[in-house]
Protein backbone atom coordinates (compact mmCIF):
# COMPACT_ATOMS: atom_id res chain seq x y z
CA UNK A 1 0.00 0.00 0.00
CA UNK A 2 2.75 2.06 1.37
CA UNK A 3 4.61 1.75 -2.60
CA UNK A 4 1.01 2.33 -4.10
CA UNK A 5 1.07 5.56 -2.49
CA UNK A 6 4.43 6.83 -2.86
CA UNK A 7 3.90 6.02 -6.74
CA UNK A 8 0.64 8.01 -7.04
CA UNK A 9 2.26 10.82 -5.35
CA UNK A 10 5.05 10.85 -8.50
CA UNK A 11 1.97 11.18 -10.68
CA UNK A 12 1.61 14.88 -12.68
CA UNK A 13 -2.02 16.14 -12.82
CA UNK A 14 -2.15 15.00 -16.49
CA UNK A 15 -1.20 11.34 -15.17
CA UNK A 16 -3.80 11.47 -12.30
CA UNK A 17 -6.77 11.95 -14.49
CA UNK A 18 -5.56 9.30 -16.77
CA UNK A 19 -5.47 6.87 -13.81
CA UNK A 20 -8.82 8.01 -12.78
CA UNK A 21 -10.45 6.94 -16.40
CA UNK A 22 -8.41 3.75 -16.20
CA UNK A 23 -10.06 2.85 -12.89
CA UNK A 24 -13.35 3.56 -14.28
CA UNK A 25 -12.47 1.96 -17.91
CA UNK A 26 -11.40 -1.06 -15.92
CA UNK A 27 -15.02 -1.68 -13.61
CA UNK A 28 -16.72 -0.92 -16.78
CA UNK A 29 -15.10 -3.65 -18.63
CA UNK A 30 -15.43 -5.94 -15.42
CA UNK A 31 -19.28 -5.86 -16.21
CA UNK A 32 -18.38 -6.72 -19.80
CA UNK A 33 -16.41 -9.37 -19.42
CA UNK A 34 -19.11 -12.53 -19.21
CA UNK A 35 -20.09 -11.07 -22.62
CA UNK A 36 -17.14 -10.51 -24.56
CA UNK A 37 -15.08 -13.07 -26.13
CA UNK A 38 -12.07 -10.87 -25.61
CA UNK A 39 -11.79 -11.43 -21.63
CA UNK A 40 -7.61 -12.29 -22.11
CA UNK A 41 -6.86 -9.38 -24.34
CA UNK A 42 -8.76 -7.55 -21.81
CA UNK A 43 -6.90 -8.09 -19.25
CA UNK A 44 -4.01 -7.97 -20.89
CA UNK A 45 -4.63 -4.67 -22.07
CA UNK A 46 -5.81 -3.25 -18.34
CA UNK A 47 -2.73 -4.71 -16.89
CA UNK A 48 0.03 -2.88 -19.64
CA UNK A 49 -2.11 0.43 -19.51
CA UNK A 50 -1.61 0.33 -15.58
CA UNK A 51 2.07 -0.73 -15.64
CA UNK A 52 2.47 1.88 -18.66
CA UNK A 53 1.27 4.94 -16.31
CA UNK A 54 3.21 4.34 -13.72
CA UNK A 55 6.16 3.52 -15.63
CA UNK A 56 5.50 6.81 -17.53
CA UNK A 57 5.33 8.76 -13.78
CA UNK A 58 8.29 6.97 -12.32
CA UNK A 59 10.61 7.56 -15.69
CA UNK A 60 9.63 10.84 -14.82
CA UNK A 61 11.66 11.14 -11.83
CA UNK A 62 14.57 8.71 -12.36
CA UNK A 63 17.73 10.98 -12.63
CA UNK A 64 19.87 10.88 -15.41
CA UNK A 65 21.53 12.43 -18.19
CA UNK A 66 19.05 12.33 -21.88
CA UNK A 67 16.39 15.00 -20.30
CA UNK A 68 15.66 15.77 -23.75
CA UNK A 69 14.21 11.94 -24.95
CA UNK A 70 12.04 11.79 -21.19
CA UNK A 71 10.58 14.90 -21.98
CA UNK A 72 9.78 14.10 -25.63
CA UNK A 73 8.36 10.87 -23.96
CA UNK A 74 6.06 12.48 -21.51
CA UNK A 75 5.04 14.36 -25.05
CA UNK A 76 4.02 11.51 -26.44
CA UNK A 77 2.44 8.99 -24.04
CA UNK A 78 -0.71 10.97 -23.24
CA UNK A 79 -1.61 10.66 -27.29
CA UNK A 80 -0.42 7.03 -27.30
CA UNK A 81 -2.89 6.11 -24.22
CA UNK A 82 -5.59 7.62 -25.59
CA UNK A 83 -5.51 5.89 -28.96
CA UNK A 84 -4.86 3.07 -27.21
CA UNK A 85 -7.96 3.20 -24.89
CA UNK A 86 -10.04 4.18 -28.35
CA UNK A 87 -8.81 1.42 -30.78
CA UNK A 88 -9.72 -1.00 -27.67
CA UNK A 89 -13.52 -0.08 -27.56
CA UNK A 90 -14.63 -2.72 -30.03
CA UNK A 91 -13.38 -4.98 -27.23
CA UNK A 92 -15.67 -3.87 -24.53
CA UNK A 93 -18.22 -1.42 -25.37
CA UNK A 94 -20.88 -3.36 -27.68
CA UNK A 95 -21.03 -6.35 -24.88
CA UNK A 96 -20.97 -3.41 -22.25
CA UNK A 97 -24.58 -1.99 -23.32
CA UNK A 98 -26.73 -3.93 -25.47
CA UNK A 99 -29.15 -0.50 -26.22
CA UNK A 100 -28.57 1.51 -29.64
CA UNK A 101 -29.49 5.30 -29.17
CA UNK A 102 -29.49 6.00 -32.89
CA UNK A 103 -33.27 6.54 -33.06
CA UNK A 104 -33.38 9.10 -30.59
CA UNK A 105 -30.62 11.18 -32.28
CA UNK A 106 -32.85 11.02 -35.35
CA UNK A 107 -35.57 11.78 -33.91
CA UNK A 108 -33.77 14.99 -32.07
CA UNK A 109 -32.51 15.88 -35.10
CA UNK A 110 -35.93 15.46 -37.36
CA UNK A 111 -37.49 17.56 -34.22
CA UNK A 112 -35.07 20.33 -34.55
CA UNK A 113 -34.70 20.86 -38.55
CA UNK A 114 -37.95 18.90 -39.21
CA UNK A 115 -35.35 17.05 -41.65
CA UNK A 116 -32.93 14.10 -41.53
CA UNK A 117 -29.51 16.59 -41.86
CA UNK A 118 -27.92 13.51 -43.91
CA UNK A 119 -31.31 12.82 -46.25
CA UNK A 120 -31.68 16.61 -46.80
CA UNK A 121 -28.06 17.23 -47.45
CA UNK A 122 -27.88 14.89 -50.44
CA UNK A 123 -28.95 17.52 -52.84
CA UNK A 124 -25.74 19.57 -52.92
CA UNK A 125 -23.47 15.75 -53.36
CA UNK A 126 -21.17 15.88 -55.95
CA UNK A 127 -18.13 14.45 -56.18
CA UNK A 128 -15.68 16.72 -56.19
CA UNK A 129 -17.46 18.08 -53.34
CA UNK A 130 -17.30 14.73 -51.58
CA UNK A 131 -13.43 14.41 -52.36
CA UNK A 132 -13.06 17.91 -50.73
CA UNK A 133 -14.76 17.06 -47.75
CA UNK A 134 -13.32 13.55 -46.94
CA UNK A 135 -10.10 15.34 -47.44
CA UNK A 136 -11.42 17.90 -44.76
CA UNK A 137 -12.23 14.91 -42.68
CA UNK A 138 -9.00 13.24 -42.55
CA UNK A 139 -6.97 16.74 -41.50
CA UNK A 140 -8.91 16.74 -38.55
CA UNK A 141 -6.45 14.27 -36.97
CA UNK A 142 -3.10 16.22 -36.72
CA UNK A 143 -4.30 18.98 -36.38
CA UNK A 144 -4.54 19.06 -32.68
CA UNK A 145 -0.58 17.53 -33.12
CA UNK A 146 0.15 20.51 -35.22
CA UNK A 147 -0.76 23.28 -32.57
CA UNK A 148 0.26 21.52 -29.84
CA UNK A 149 3.82 20.77 -31.07
CA UNK A 150 4.66 24.07 -31.98
CA UNK A 151 4.09 24.85 -28.08
CA UNK A 152 6.85 21.99 -27.95
CA UNK A 153 9.01 23.30 -30.29
CA UNK A 154 8.53 26.79 -28.14
CA UNK A 155 9.27 24.72 -24.77
CA UNK A 156 5.80 26.21 -23.70
CA UNK A 157 5.85 23.46 -21.51
CA UNK A 158 3.69 24.46 -18.77
CA UNK A 159 0.70 25.41 -21.06
CA UNK A 160 1.29 21.70 -23.16
CA UNK A 161 0.52 20.37 -19.72
CA UNK A 162 -2.64 22.37 -19.07
CA UNK A 163 -3.99 21.83 -23.00
CA UNK A 164 -3.04 17.65 -22.46
CA UNK A 165 -5.08 17.81 -19.13
CA UNK A 166 -8.27 20.23 -21.15
CA UNK A 167 -8.06 17.08 -24.02
CA UNK A 168 -7.92 14.59 -22.05
CA UNK A 169 -10.61 15.36 -19.96
CA UNK A 170 -12.94 16.08 -23.17
CA UNK A 171 -11.47 12.60 -24.06
CA UNK A 172 -12.22 10.67 -21.06
CA UNK A 173 -15.90 12.47 -20.79
CA UNK A 174 -17.07 11.46 -24.06
CA UNK A 175 -15.67 7.96 -23.63
CA UNK A 176 -17.57 7.15 -20.83
CA UNK A 177 -21.15 8.31 -22.57
CA UNK A 178 -20.09 6.00 -25.29
CA UNK A 179 -20.59 3.53 -22.53
CA UNK A 180 -23.92 5.11 -21.63
CA UNK A 181 -25.52 6.05 -24.76
CA UNK A 182 -24.02 4.11 -27.48
CA UNK A 183 -24.54 5.54 -31.26
CA UNK A 184 -23.62 4.11 -34.64
CA UNK A 185 -24.26 7.15 -36.47
CA UNK A 186 -26.74 7.76 -39.44
CA UNK A 187 -24.37 6.25 -42.17
CA UNK A 188 -25.48 2.85 -40.56
CA UNK A 189 -29.37 3.80 -38.99
CA UNK A 190 -30.53 6.16 -42.15
CA UNK A 191 -28.53 3.79 -44.96
CA UNK A 192 -32.02 2.62 -46.24
CA UNK A 193 -32.97 6.33 -46.55
CA UNK A 194 -30.04 7.50 -48.24
CA UNK A 195 -30.22 7.50 -52.00
CA UNK A 196 -26.95 9.11 -53.28
CA UNK A 197 -23.98 7.09 -52.97
CA UNK A 198 -20.45 9.17 -51.50
CA UNK A 199 -18.34 8.73 -54.58
CA UNK A 200 -15.58 10.96 -54.36
CA UNK A 201 -12.89 11.57 -57.77
CA UNK A 202 -9.61 10.60 -56.15
CA UNK A 203 -9.07 9.34 -53.00
CA UNK A 204 -12.21 9.39 -51.32
CA UNK A 205 -12.57 5.62 -51.12
CA UNK A 206 -9.24 5.19 -49.60
CA UNK A 207 -9.62 7.91 -47.33
CA UNK A 208 -13.02 6.21 -46.11
CA UNK A 209 -11.63 2.84 -45.81
CA UNK A 210 -8.38 3.79 -43.95
CA UNK A 211 -10.95 5.82 -41.55
CA UNK A 212 -13.04 2.39 -41.01
CA UNK A 213 -9.40 0.69 -40.47
CA UNK A 214 -8.90 3.10 -37.75
CA UNK A 215 -12.05 2.59 -36.31
CA UNK A 216 -13.13 -0.49 -35.32
CA UNK A 217 -15.86 0.96 -32.71
CA UNK A 218 -18.66 1.89 -34.68
CA UNK A 219 -20.58 3.27 -31.19
CA UNK A 220 -18.77 6.05 -31.37
CA UNK A 221 -21.13 8.92 -32.98
CA UNK A 222 -22.54 10.88 -29.52
CA UNK A 223 -20.78 13.10 -28.54
CA UNK A 224 -18.66 13.86 -31.74
CA UNK A 225 -15.17 13.86 -30.63
CA UNK A 226 -14.43 15.25 -34.01
CA UNK A 227 -16.61 18.28 -33.08
CA UNK A 228 -15.52 18.49 -29.46
CA UNK A 229 -11.25 18.01 -30.32
CA UNK A 230 -11.56 20.40 -33.51
CA UNK A 231 -13.36 22.91 -31.12
CA UNK A 232 -10.53 22.72 -28.44
CA UNK A 233 -7.82 23.00 -31.07
CA UNK A 234 -9.18 26.34 -32.65
CA UNK A 235 -9.59 27.58 -29.17
CA UNK A 236 -6.09 26.55 -28.45
CA UNK A 237 -4.46 28.19 -31.89
CA UNK A 238 -6.54 31.17 -30.84
CA UNK A 239 -4.34 31.71 -27.55
CA UNK A 240 -1.56 30.94 -28.82
CA UNK A 241 -0.84 31.31 -32.52
CA UNK A 242 -3.02 33.49 -34.50
CA UNK A 243 -0.99 32.45 -37.43
CA UNK A 244 -2.40 28.46 -37.51
CA UNK A 245 -5.94 29.61 -35.82
CA UNK A 246 -6.70 31.64 -38.86
CA UNK A 247 -5.22 28.68 -41.65
CA UNK A 248 -7.43 26.33 -39.86
CA UNK A 249 -10.44 28.15 -39.43
CA UNK A 250 -11.49 27.41 -43.24
CA UNK A 251 -10.67 23.92 -42.49
CA UNK A 252 -12.45 23.84 -39.22
CA UNK A 253 -15.29 25.07 -41.52
CA UNK A 254 -14.71 22.34 -43.88
CA UNK A 255 -14.70 19.46 -40.96
CA UNK A 256 -17.59 20.56 -39.09
CA UNK A 257 -19.96 20.29 -42.45
CA UNK A 258 -17.99 16.96 -43.27
CA UNK A 259 -19.64 15.50 -40.16
CA UNK A 260 -23.01 15.54 -41.31
CA UNK A 261 -22.27 15.19 -45.36
CA UNK A 262 -19.99 12.18 -44.85
CA UNK A 263 -23.00 10.60 -42.44
CA UNK A 264 -20.68 10.08 -39.37
CA UNK A 265 -22.82 12.69 -36.97
CA UNK A 266 -26.18 13.66 -36.70
CA UNK A 267 -26.52 17.25 -36.21
CA UNK A 268 -27.50 16.83 -32.18
CA UNK A 269 -24.04 14.91 -31.79
CA UNK A 270 -21.83 17.95 -33.28
CA UNK A 271 -23.58 20.23 -31.26
CA UNK A 272 -23.31 18.27 -27.51
CA UNK A 273 -19.39 18.10 -28.88
CA UNK A 274 -19.08 21.02 -29.43
CA UNK A 275 -20.92 22.05 -25.70
CA UNK A 276 -18.72 19.26 -24.01
CA UNK A 277 -15.55 21.00 -25.66
CA UNK A 278 -16.63 24.73 -23.86
CA UNK A 279 -17.04 22.59 -20.86
CA UNK A 280 -13.56 21.02 -20.19
CA UNK A 281 -11.79 24.29 -21.99
CA UNK A 282 -12.86 26.22 -18.84
CA UNK A 283 -13.62 23.26 -16.32
CA UNK A 284 -10.22 21.86 -17.36
CA UNK A 285 -8.09 25.33 -16.87
CA UNK A 286 -9.63 25.82 -13.49
CA UNK A 287 -8.47 22.45 -12.70
CA UNK A 288 -5.22 22.87 -13.67
CA UNK A 289 -4.81 26.58 -12.23
CA UNK A 290 -5.84 25.03 -8.80
CA UNK A 291 -4.58 21.72 -8.36
CA UNK A 292 -2.08 21.32 -10.62
CA UNK A 293 0.45 22.90 -7.96
CA UNK A 294 -0.25 19.36 -5.55
CA UNK A 295 1.54 17.19 -8.11
CA UNK A 296 4.45 16.61 -10.16
CA UNK A 297 5.13 18.74 -13.10
CA UNK A 298 4.28 17.06 -16.44
CA UNK A 299 7.37 16.94 -17.99
CA UNK A 300 9.80 16.73 -14.99
CA UNK A 301 10.25 15.82 -11.16
CA UNK A 302 9.80 19.54 -9.99
CA UNK A 303 6.19 21.06 -8.37
CA UNK A 304 4.47 23.10 -11.13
Amino acid sequence: MDFFVKKIRTFSIVDNVSFIYLIIITVLSFFSLSRTPYQTEIIVLLLFLYIFLFSMAGLRHREGKNQTFKKLLMFIYPVFFIVVIFESFFMILPYFNTNRYDAVMAAIDLKLLGVNPTVWIEQFITPWLTEILYFSYSIYFPMPLIIVGWLYKKNMLREIAEIFLIFLLCYYIAYIIYFIVPVQGPRFYLADLQQTPLTGVLFSESIRNLINLMEPNKLDAFPSLHAAILLLTMLTAKRYNRLIYLIFLPISILITISLVYLRYHYVIDVIVGFVLALITWYAGGWIYGKYAQYFSFHFDRRKT
